[in-house]
């Protein structure tokens, strides 16, 4: 296995538990519990649009990601404003910044050059 490969298997785990995080406050939440839901759905289709960039071998998976970790710490801070749980904040917290940091690192080693075949366009003539 590849070390991008160990990487992209790190923030697939790290998106997934930004979402279960997001699940465990909302479960605790009264008001605009709807709002959430409908965040956390939005939230789903961009993971999995992430995964499937991944999947690709594409280099655009980690502008995604770091877009969807940074509105994830926000929904976290929201979260946490409504519902005051300290413990799963602290690593909602933990698991936004260390996902925006991995892919921020992994950015740069992301564009793999592609060569392209090339062939003259006229045919050597043979001599007679």
């Amino acid at each position: 296995m590849k070390a991008n490969n160990a990487n992209v298997f790190v923030i697939v785990i790290l998106l997934g538990l930004s979402l279960f995080t997001a699940l465990l406050l909302e479960a605790n939440m009264g008001a605009l519990a709807a709002v959430e839901l409908v965040l956390m759905l939005i939230g789903l289709i961009a993971t999995a649009a992430i995964i499937f960039g991944f999947w690709i071998e594409e280099a655009w998976p980690y502008t995604l990601s770091i877009i969807f970790f940074a509105a994830s710490l926000a929904n976290t801070v929201w979260l946490f404003t409504s519902t005051k749980i300290f413990l799963v904040f602290a690593f909602g917290l933990l698991v936004n910044v260390a996902g925006m940091v991995m892919c921020m690192v992994n950015m740069g080693q992301a564009v793999h050059p592609k060569e392209l075949e090339t062939y003259s366009a006229q045919a050597k003539k043979k001599k007679r």
